[in-house]
């Protein structure tokens, strides 16, 4: 499923919490901060072509949600965990 990348990143940011060595969540609320993080380790992977991305007419950016997964639990982003 082809997601836009700020639902992509808010989605990642939900699966890292699920993640060994991630801090415990004390609240819903997600920190803008690692949410940028997160959302520029994408569109860094997007860039080296590690990940498909395509863009809209208006410069929205989407991208598989499959493949970010797949990034994830090859511990992709698990030097931002201690961002979270």
């Amino acid at each position: 499923m082809s997601l836009r990348l700020n639902v992509a990143a808010t989605r990642a940011y939900d699966h890292l919490k699920t993640r060994p060595g991630a801090p415990f969540r004390r609240s819903d609320a997600r920190d803008p901060a690692a949410l940028e993080a997160i959302t520029g380790r994408i569109r860094q992977l997007v860039a080296e072509y590690r990940v498909n991305g395509h863009s809209n007419p208006h410069g929205g950016v989407y991208v598989f949600w499959t493949e970010i997964h797949r990034e994830i639990e090859a511990g992709g982003f698990d030097d931002l965990l201690d961002r979270l």
